[in-house]
């Protein structure tokens, strides 16, 4: 059963340089602390999150909020400083599609790197399904990922990132592609993905997006939570494409 628990959950950042704490200082005010010789920067403050099966959450707040860092925390990419965080079931972050990959690479060898990352097994068949969603020539699987285009990058790491479905799925923003050919069927996988996940946690500034999308709209300020919001979206989750395309 998938399961989100966040007890008292805090996340400190250490500040290095004198420049950078004095200007960060400034910048930051309060946020900013001292902790012997060291000074931090609280990224999540006492934060306590319970989700089971069916919770479709929103993180909604300002730049520098915490909305990132918090799913981050989620991942497993930041341990907490205080606090507990115990996950149940396989995540599927969707934090930033280029993490793991080697531009020097071929792009068959980066997806299989990034299929073993996420503790799946490359084999041939999920190799040929992955690179057939790209629509890009079969030659183009034995180049180094460095000689592609922005788009054709994308196209290769959403498919890979997109390629089996989560009990857990954390969203950094609504995933787009910049090939707009590419976008409506990437935005409908994205969509199967969502619903077919047992928890979404998706960090956005599109309210109406979290007001479709989620059970839960949580507002975060300065890493706190500042409150939450209970919507009713459509049910079953019904995603409408942000543009209909000829």
């Amino acid at each position: 059963m998938a399961s989100i628990n966040l007890h008292n959950v805090c996340l400190d950042y250490p500040l290095y340089g004198a420049y950078d704490f004095s200007l960060k200082r400034r910048l930051l005010g309060h946020l900013i602390r001292e902790k012997g010789e060291t000074r931090i920067i609280r990224a999540v403050d006492n934060v306590t999150i319970e989700a089971e099966a069916g919770t479709r959450i929103g993180l909604a707040g300002p730049n520098g909020s915490g909305k990132s860092t918090l799913l981050r925390l989620i991942a497993g990419v930041y341990p907490p400083s205080s606090g507990r965080v115990a996950v149940s079931g396989n995540v599927v972050p969707l934090l930033g599609l280029n993490a793991g990959v080697n531009l020097d690479f071929i792009a068959e060898d980066n997806i299989a790197l990034l299929l073993r990352i996420s503790g799946r097994k490359p084999t041939r068949a999920v190799l040929d399904e992955i690179w057939a969603f790209t629509e890009l020539e079969e030659r183009m699987q034995r180049l180094p990922l460095r000689m592609f285009s922005s788009g054709m990058l994308m196209r290769v790491l959403f498919a890979t990132a997109t390629a089996f479905p989560a009990d857990i799925l954390l969203l950094d923003e609504w995933l787009s592609v910049v090939d707009e050919h590419f976008a409506e069927k990437a935005e409908r996988r994205l969509q199967n993905l969502v619903s077919q996940a047992a928890i979404v946690i998706i960090a956005s500034h599109d309210q109406p997006l979290l007001r479709r999308t989620c059970t839960s709209i949580i507002n975060l300020d300065h890493g706190r939570i500042a409150s939450t919001v209970a919507v009713e979206p459509p049910s079953p989750f019904s995603f409408e494409l942000r543009e209909q395309r000829a």
